[in-house]
């Protein structure tokens, strides 16, 4: 679905074949998506139309996509590299191994990406340049800032590699699984964990800044409102919160009628999420004012994206970077 971005005036619905909740890709004025029932898709976001659809596999896209020189990654059972018209270029998956449990991000000519327990530093290829095991699955997008990937682990952790080498610069203990992808902003590494908290942790020295209870799980991917320092990030207790990047001050928070599992998108002073009580929300992010919402008809952990003409604006879980 698309949605005029300041007045939620529907513009067009594409129907497809089969769910997804993972978040779609721009490239070269195109939507990219594939489907649970195993097709992908090119949509045309001015016309509302589909250019292009294929029969690729049978999937579980839980996971966003990623796109960068007209390659288009995703991972599910496997990771898959596919070019633009659709043409698959190939699939790596380690023998036993597990599906692959967090969207793909794509940096410097390298994709990083989770299966399991293991977080893989691919080069374009298709081959490992490295590999990280950890102690328990990587549910968690990783971000990357400044040489180092940042993740969110179910061992209860976050972690901070050296990109160059997957060697581990720190790890911060939560109280619980960490399925949240961090942001990285203003020397901050910020995530939400089960134990109910969101955390801030100093990118230099993983030592924590500051922590702010909510009542209830965090697996929402936060965001940032820069003109108030706004940490906005959504809960499994309905509400949508904003704290200070700061001091970690509750500045706002709005209650939605279901749980938050999908991740706040910031556009100028506008934040859009998704909720289980089937609306896509516009909430002024300077006050938790709302401005609109539309009924989506169906369920949906999937983020919203925002497409202002001259970049896309993408979600904390996807894989690309929010700044």
């Amino acid at each position: 679905m698309c949605f005029e971005a300041n007045t939620g005036r529907k513009k067009w619905e594409v129907v497809m074949r089969g769910g997804t909740d993972g978040v779609p890709v721009f490239h070269n004025k195109k939507i990219f998506q594939v489907t649970a029932d195993g097709y992908m898709y090119t949509i045309d976001p001015i016309r509302g139309k589909i250019d292009r659809e294929t029969q690729i596999n049978r999937l579980n896209p839980s996971n966003s996509l990623c796109v960068n020189a007209n390659m288009v990654y995703f991972a599910e059972d496997s990771l898959y590299a596919y070019d633009t018209l659709h043409n698959k270029m190939w699939a790596f998956k380690e023998a036993n191994e597990p599906s692959f449990s967090s969207s793909p991000k794509y940096l410097n000519d390298k994709i990083y990406v989770s299966a399991g327990p293991n977080l893989y530093c691919m080069n374009s290829s298709g081959s490992v340049s490295w590999k990280y095991v950890a102690i328990d699955a990587i549910n968690s997008s990783v971000s990357i800032s400044n040489g180092l990937v940042y993740f969110g682990c179910d061992d209860g952790k976050v972690y901070a590699l050296d990109a160059s080498n997957g060697n581990v610069k720190w790890s911060y203990v939560t109280g619980d699984n960490v399925y949240s992808s961090p942001a990285v902003y203003g020397g901050m590494c910020l995530v939400g964990s089960d134990d109910y908290y969101i955390y801030s942790i100093d990118t230099t020295t993983g030592l924590e800044r500051w922590k702010f209870k909510t009542n209830e799980r965090i697996k929402s991917s936060p965001a940032i409102h820069e003109f108030t320092k706004a940490v906005i990030v959504g809960g499994y207790d309905f509400n949508l919160y904003a704290v200070s990047h700061v001091t970690g001050e509750l500045l706002w928070k709005y209650p939605s009628a279901s749980i938050i599992l999908s991740s706040p998108v910031v556009y100028g002073n506008y934040v859009y999420f998704t909720s289980f009580d089937r609306y896509l929300y516009a909430l002024d992010a300077r006050d938790g004012r709302i401005v609109w919402k539309q009924f989506l008809n169906a369920n949906t952990k999937s983020s919203p994206l925002v497409d202002d003409t001259k970049k896309p604006i993408y979600p904390g879980i996807s894989g690309h970077s929010l700044y």
